[in-house]
C-alpha cells in the first residue's frame, strides 16, 4: 500500500510536469528582479543504504529568504536561508512514520534563464516511528546536503528536481547509535516572489 500511494504521487507529479513543460518553458525565464523569498512542496523518495530496508515516501513544504537574491550584487550568483519540513511513510517491517524539520543554507546560480542551480545543506530534528533494526531511537539529528536544480516554468514557478543525502542519528546522546543514511529523490514546484 505504500509503495502504491508513493508511486501515485510520484506519477502526479510527472503526469503535471510533462503537462506544464512544453508550453512553458520555450518562452520561461525567471524574473530574478521579484525573488525576495521562495514557498515550495516537493515530493521525495528515499531508500536507506544499510542494514535492513527502509522506504521512505515523503512530503517536504518548504518557506525561505533571500539573503542575497540571484542575479543582483554577486552576479548569478544567490545565497538564502531555508525551512523545510518533513512528513514521510516508511516501509520497513511495519508501516511507521517519521515528522521533523531541517533549517539550510542554500546557494543558488543563474546557469541559463530558465534554469536555476543550487547546492543546500544544513541539520534538522526528526521523530521516527519506524520498526526497523536500521534505527535505533525515535528522536534524531538529522544533518544533510543536497543539489538540484529549478527549470521555469512561468517568471516565477519552478519545477524543482533534486537529490539529497540524509544521515540520521541521536548524536550520541544514547549509547546505541547507528547511523540511518537515506538517498533521496525529490521532485516538487517553488514558487519565488
Amino acid at each position: 500500500m505504500v509503495r502504491r500511494m508513493g508511486g501515485i504521487g510520484l506519477m502526479v507529479m510527472v503526469l503535471a510536469a510533462c503537462m506544464l513543460l512544453p508550453g512553458r518553458v520555450q518562452g520561461a525565464e525567471f524574473d530574478v528582479s521579484k525573488f525576495n523569498q521562495e514557498v515550495g512542496l516537493r515530493f521525495a523518495y528515499g531508500k536507506n543504504t544499510q542494514r535492513a530496508t527502509v522506504r521512505l515516501y515523503s512530503l517536504l513544504p518548504r518557506w525561505g529568504i533571500f539573503l542575497v537574491p540571484p542575479g543582483k550584487s554577486w552576479g548569478p550568483f544567490g545565497v538564502s536561508f531555508v525551512v523545510e519540513g518533513i512528513a514521510s511513510i516508511a516501509g520497513a517491517e511495519e508501516v511507521g512514520f517519521e515528522i521533523g524539520f531541517t533549517p539550510m543554507v542554500k546557494f543558488s546560480c543563474l546557469l541559463f534563464p530558465s534554469v536555476l542551480a543550487y547546492i543546500e545543506g544544513g541539520a534538522g530534528i526528526i521523530s521516527e516511528s519506524i520498526n526497523s533494526p536500521a534505527l535505533a531511537h525515535a528522536f534524531n539529528f538529522t544533518p544533510q546536503a543536497g543539489a538540484g536544480f529549478d527549470i521555469a516554468l512561468t517568471p516565477q514557478m519552478a519545477l524543482s528536481v533534486a537529490y539529497r543525502f540524509r544521515h540520521s542519528s541521536n548524536a550520541g546522546i544514547y549509547k546505541e547509535n547507528p547511523a540511518f543514511n537515506v538517498n533521496f529523490f525529490q521532485a516538487g514546484l517553488n514558487y519565488y516572489y
